[in-house]
């Protein structure tokens, strides 16, 4: 793997990745908060993750010019706020049938439902920590945030949470 030297790259220029580290650390501070564990693999990427273990995954989807919501419909000035729509992952181990085709049992199926219960709920619940955020930037309130959870259907042993939340960069 090759790794490109980013020693000598200005302070100004890792905004976006000091971002992506506190939308991460907003995320696990607000499961602690609840007493909800999340996986100790816990990273930020650019796109969908890739599922091969329990994890949380803040990923950029987008950035634009304009407040959270706004459809662009007309060109915008180049120092307008800045918003950017993320994908934020939760992905934990669930119960699948065996090696010879048995189904789990619906006991242990609800006790992860359960869990999946739990993550979607905080994971709607960390979305006000987003709107803050611009918020201390700017003083008063923030541009407000759109934020959804869905959870997939399970596959290959893992059920995914998904928060996508468009905020305003500060």
């Amino acid at each position: 793997m090759t790794t490109v030297d980013i020693s000598g790259v200005s302070d100004e220029s890792r905004n976006l990745a000091n971002l992506l580290q506190g939308i991460l650390d907003r995320v696990i501070s607000t499961f602690d908060s609840y007493g909800m564990p999340t996986p100790t693999r816990r990273y930020y990427t650019f796109g969908s993750p890739a599922i091969d273990s329990d994890q949380l995954v803040v990923s950029l989807l987008q950035l634009y010019l304009g407040v959270p919501g706004d459809e662009a419909t007309e060109p915008r000035r180049s120092n307008d706020p800045k918003s950017g729509t993320f994908l934020i992952t939760l992905a934990r181990e669930v119960p699948v049938a065996n090696s010879n085709g048995t189904p789990p049992k619906a006991d242990d199926i609800q006790r992860a439902s359960e869990v999946s219960a739990l993550d979607a709920w905080i994971l709607m619940e960390s979305a006000r920590e987003f709107d803050a955020s611009w918020a201390n930037v700017q003083g008063g309130l923030g541009l407000g945030v759109i934020a959804t959870v869905d959870v997939e259907a399970p596959e290959g042993g893992y059920q995914l949470t998904r928060m996508t939340i468009t905020m305003a960069v500060p």
